[in-house]
């Protein structure tokens, strides 16, 4: 199998990468960071590096299986929030994956089979305190998916949204993380097998209180 993994040098990504390429698939890894996508591909032979800032460009191909999971995480007051940080995660977190499902999903279609997983948040159902521009991202990533659900019905590509709660990534490096907080590993075991099993709609996974 096929699979395309974006924001694949660290985080979800990166522990979505190495479930795949453990499983023996061909996996092309998407990130910003070649240093990065190479030590992961020197753990992950299957794994084969793909240099991109997605935020000014895309990438094509056909492909099983598309996992959009590069996003960018800025926390900040709506009224304090730089201009520029906000454009970034939008042009990340939304036209980002707007211009690959455009470029990726046609050849599922081609087939009438494939797998586009998107990793959203549960951020979407509430408002997170001091993260405006993440949350209004992740908001409207959600209505993307939704579209393309809609779309997409029918034509034997599956489409699914994996909501994660808080995760422990380097996005809290500079940050106070939740006392509850997902290893980036159980993220990527459900995304692993929620295509495994062709299971399509919103599944959301948080962390135990226990």
């Amino acid at each position: 199998m096929d699979v395309l993994i974006t924001g694949a040098s660290r985080g979800i990504g990166r522990a979505c990468a190495a479930r795949f390429a453990q499983e023996g698939h061909r996996v092309v890894g998407v990130a910003r960071s070649e240093a990065q996508l190479q030590a992961l591909a020197a753990e992950c032979p299957t794994v084969e590096p793909l240099v991109a800032d997605l935020r000014h460009e895309t990438v094509s191909g056909t492909y099983d299986v598309v996992v959009l999971n590069a996003g960018l995480f800025a926390p900040g007051r709506l009224l304090d929030a730089d201009t520029d940080v906000f454009a970034d995660t939008w042009q990340l977190n939304v036209l980002a994956n707007h211009r690959l499902a455009r470029a990726l999903v046609p050849p599922m279609l081609a087939r009438n089979s494939g797998h586009l997983v998107v990793i959203g948040s549960v951020a979407t159902d509430y408002t997170l305190p001091h993260m405006t521009a993440y949350t209004a991202s992740k908001k409207a990533l959600r209505g993307l998916w939704e579209g393309w659900a809609t779309d997409l019905e029918g034509t034997g590509v599956l489409t699914t949204l994996v909501a994660p709660g808080a995760t422990l990534t380097s996005s809290w490096e500079n940050e106070d993380p939740p006392p509850h907080i997902l290893p980036a590993g159980e993220v990527a075991e459900l995304v692993f097998r929620v295509v495994a099993e062709g299971l399509s709609g919103r599944h959301v996974i948080q962390a135990s209180e226990s």
